[in-house]
């Protein structure tokens, strides 16, 4: 049964494979996650891992497709030679053994994946039509020459689209071996290195690899697995408590990793770097201002009227306060609008899935960062934690007010 991302957005929380299929809204989207891991480097080591081994997965669907079309179109093959009662086992009789018992179909995915290992075992006649193939052919039976390096010359041979490009085997294999050389060979520069992966898990994998020049994305199951679990274990709760449970963030980058013409981007304001510390020191002033109002209307003998102005730095020292230690902005959460983790310069941010904040916001100047909050939970989550904010607020701003207003005054 296919399954309604839109209507469980409404109803919780995304899970990591939904935000790594890219179904989910901002502010839990693929590229938030990818910001937030940007900050810690062995973290980030293994998305990016996770986002290679994925586009890896893709390049053999493509290969399969590829493959399969050529079988399928109708003027590839010229003729099928049959000599007597035997029929010459030709290299179009192979090919369709392999589309007529699943081999390129993706709906059975187990046979694609026997495909791309040049395994036929589980077919009798295609192993037959395989050794024959070998035999008439003059090609040694040798392990690195599978099924998928002998389609790869069949069709190099025998289709008449030559000069139109087309995904080998060897690109599969060198991708693999890429993706091995990036993240499981300690070399020197090799910034991208996964720790705490088992050895044997590496070795197997590098030795079927290199050596075997296995390319299917079977061989890094056992990899994706250990990835995937600690992006779920250690990674995603950290990052849906940030982004999930609050709309103001102090900028994350990973800038150390970046030259120098990229680190000049970076925002220069306190406001956006440290944007809950700058927030309680903001308020921390309003509430010594309105102090010293206060005990200064008092010791001059003015009149409670007069003595409510405290009202006002009350008010904006508690909100300052309070939203810095939550770190909720309670306008913000009543206009549904959070704060991204990254600097965006003066650019908005585009896609499908972000819209533009209010015009209000952009004439103060706070576009940079605010983004809409586009789930449906989480924007209702942040509206009643601001709605909690607002009444500590409004408690606090209240005590502190009917305290310098209802003493009695004194003149010094």
């Amino acid at each position: 049964m296919e399954i309604d991302y839109d209507k469980t957005q409404q109803e919780r929380l995304p899970t990591l494979y939904e935000v790594l299929i890219q179904t989910t809204y901002p502010p839990v989207d693929s590229w938030e996650f990818y910001t937030y891991l940007s900050q810690f480097p062995y973290a980030i080591d293994y998305l990016d891992f996770w986002i290679d081994l994925m586009a890896h997965v893709r390049l053999c669907k493509d290969y399969v497709k590829c493959v399969r079309d050529s079988v399928e179109s109708n003027d590839l093959f010229t003729e099928r030679p049959r000599s007597g009662d035997n029929e010459s086992v030709t290299s179009s009789l192979l090919l369709d053994a392999l589309l007529n018992e699943g081999y390129l179909d993706f709906q059975n995915t187990k046979r694609v994946g026997k495909f791309l290992q040049g395994d036929t075992s589980d077919s009798s006649r295609l192993s037959q039509l395989v050794r024959d193939w070998k035999r008439q052919s003059g090609v040694q039976d040798e392990p690195k020459y599978n099924l998928t390096a002998m389609v790869d010359e069949m069709l190099r041979k025998e289709t008449r689209r030559a000069n139109q490009p087309r995904i080998t085997r060897k690109q599969l294999v060198a991708n693999a071996q890429q993706i091995c050389n990036t993240y499981l060979l300690s070399a020197g520069g090799n910034n991208k290195y996964l720790i705490n992966v088992p050895d044997q898990i590496k070795q197997r994998i590098l030795q079927q690899v290199q050596h075997d020049e296995r390319h299917d994305p079977e061989v890094f199951d056992q990899l994706k697995s250990v990835a995937y679990q600690f992006l779920e274990t250690d990674c995603f709760p950290k990052f849906l408590s940030t982004v999930a449970l609050h709309n103001i963030h102090d900028q994350v980058s990973n800038w150390r990793h970046h030259p120098t013409a990229l680190r000049k981007r970076r925002s220069r304001s306190p406001f956006s770097n440290h944007t809950v510390l700058s927030r309680v020191l903001v308020g921390l002033l309003w509430l010594v201002i309105g102090f010293w109002i206060g005990y200064t209307l008092i010791f001059l003998h003015y009149s409670r009227a007069i003595r409510t102005v405290t009202l006002v730095p009350f008010t904006l020292g508690c909100y300052s306060i309070v939203c810095g230690l939550y770190r909720v902005d309670i306008i913000y959460a009543c206009f549904g609008l959070t704060q991204m983790l990254m600097y965006q310069d003066s650019t908005p941010p585009h896609g499908p899935y972000y819209k533009p904040v209010p015009k209000i916001f952009k004439l103060l100047g706070g576009n940079s960062r605010l983004i809409a909050i586009q789930h449906p939970f989480i924007k209702k989550l942040l509206w009643k934690r601001g709605l909690w904010c607002a009444l500590l607020v409004t408690l606090s701003t209240a005590i502190f007010t009917v305290i310098f207003t209802c003493v009695p005054s004194y003149r010094l």
